[in-house]
């Protein structure tokens, strides 16, 4: 089934958004590819920004789907992550993953 995610440094209102994955991008997936591990398991927000931006560049090489960089603007129909089936962030030095909805 295909998922999406949305990957942010930070959150609430101050929170960057760092792309989008849609495909196979449930945690399990992301895990599954080296520099999502590294995203996964960052301590600093340096580490999880550069993680991020490798893992949507590798996601459609992976056969996994397609990624979305913050260039391309706001990929979803929705305005916001609360449709998103996976929302990653990192704040406070580690990764918080949440399911979408209000």
């Amino acid at each position: 089934m295909t998922t999406t995610a949305d990957f942010y440094d930070g959150r609430g209102f101050s929170a960057v958004w760092l792309g989008s994955l849609q495909g196979d991008a449930d945690p399990n997936t992301v895990r599954t590819v080296a520099c999502g591990r590294l995203l996964l398991d960052a301590t600093d927000p340096f580490t999880y920004a550069d993680a991020v931006t490798d893992l949507l560049h590798v996601w459609a090489d992976e056969d996994l789907g397609h990624g979305y960089h913050p260039r391309d603007g706001w990929p979803w129909l929705w305005p916001d992550s609360t449709e998103t089936d996976w929302v990653f962030t990192f704040d406070h030095g580690r990764v918080w993953i949440t399911t979408g909805g209000r």
